[in-house]
């Protein structure tokens, strides 16, 4: 798996799959996998998805470092049909101001299944001020899109 910045958010939305440590439950329990010539192109579908970051703070992490801010998150599709999930991740100085953004997501999930992972801001990503101004992240928004 790999990760980008919300400025990939254009190719994100052609399937493709973001973030690190993430563990993913499809639709049909199979694993997860790039998309084939034969798989039909991405359509927007309404139904929803539920985000929550259930933890983050400065920590030595194995993949992002020696004190990262590191994200830990969860996407549940809480719609009827498999789909493929897109949030955007917000970083916050003291005073709630953005100083950058990053995006997760979570591919094929299938309705019901939850996908967990964690992320962190890479230094380019935060551009109004320093990593070390960062005191908390929000989700900025959903995306869902079918497969």
């Amino acid at each position: 798996m790999r990760r980008l910045g919300l400025a990939a958010a254009a190719v994100l939305m052609a399937g493709s799959l973001v973030a690190c440590g993430g563990t993913e439950d499809t639709a049909d329990g199979g694993s997860k996998g790039g998309a084939s010539a034969s798989e039909p192109a991405a359509k927007k579908s309404q139904a929803p998805a539920d985000v929550k970051l259930v933890k983050q703070g400065w920590e030595d992490h194995e993949v992002w470092g020696p004190h990262a801010y590191v994200v830990h998150w969860e996407v549940t599709n809480t719609g009827d049909a498999a789909g493929n999930f897109f949030a955007g991740l917000e970083f916050l100085d003291k005073d709630g101001d953005v100083l950058g953004s990053t995006g997760i997501t979570a591919e094929k999930l299938g309705p019901g299944k939850t996908s967990t992972g964690d992320s962190a801001p890479l230094d380019a990503e935060i551009t109004n001020g320093k990593m070390s101004d960062i005191k908390s992240a929000r989700v900025s928004g959903v995306e869902r899109m079918d497969y």
